[in-house]
C-alpha cells in the first residue's frame, strides 16, 4: 500500500471514529426526550456518555502511528480498536 493511501485511510478511519462518537451526543438526547423507562438496561448518564471519551485516544494514536509507519500493524490495531 502506499504511503499516501495509507495516510489517506488511516485518517479517515479515525475520522469516523469521531463521528460515531459525536453521534452519540445525538442519541442520548433522542433517548432523554423520548423517556424511555429504566428498565431496559440503558444507560442515561453523563458519565456513561463522556465515558466512551476516552476510548477516541485509541483511533487517534493509531492513525498517527499508521500514517507516519504503514507497515506497523500496532497503529491498525488500534484503529480498528477506535471502530470497535
Amino acid at each position: 500500500m502506499g504511503t499516501r493511501i495509507a495516510t489517506w485511510l488511516a485518517w479517515s478511519l479515525a475520522g469516523l471514529s469521531v463521528a460515531l462518537f459525536l453521534s452519540r451526543f445525538v442519541l442520548y438526547f433522542l433517548l432523554r426526550v423520548a423517556q424511555i423507562p429504566g428498565s431496559l438496561g440503558t444507560n442515561l448518564s453523563v458519565g456513561g456518555l463522556l465515558g466512551g471519551g476516552l476510548f477516541l485516544v485509541f483511533p487517534l494514536v493509531g492513525a498517527r502511528i499508521a500514517s507516519r509507519r504503514s507497515e506497523n500493524a500496532i497503529g491498525w490495531i488500534c484503529l480498528a480498536v477506535g471502530l470497535l
